[in-house]
């Protein structure tokens, strides 16, 4: 998607638009291990943090606030102009010892 120009909605004229996505992950939490085990003995409820965050599926697209019309974009394209913080941070995980989703 390339943002270098004003986006205009080809129904209605609309100036203003919202990317929306749908995603599916699949999670994986380590259980049994000595650092479980020494949370296991904290009186406090802790939360209880994912090992693994894998994308199963994706569906982006962009939305007209004005009239509700929807294009499709691909937020994963190499093409791609628009790079979100928090999707590149979050989306590969599976490669991270420890996942930093802030900053």
């Amino acid at each position: 998607m390339d943002i270098n120009k004003s986006l205009i909605c080809p129904k209605c004229n609309g100036l203003h638009f919202e990317i929306k996505r749908m995603a599916t992950y699949l999670y994986t939490y380590k259980v049994n291990t000595p650092l479980t085990e020494d949370w296991s003995k904290e009186s406090e409820a802790l939360p209880f943090l994912f090992d693994n965050r894998e994308l199963i599926s994706s569906k982006e697209h962009l939305q007209c606030k004005e009239c509700g019309a929807q294009f499709p974009c691909d937020l994963y394209s190499k093409d791609t102009k628009v790079h979100f913080t928090i999707l590149q941070k979050a989306i590969r995980t599976d490669l991270v010892k420890e996942p930093n989703f802030f900053g």
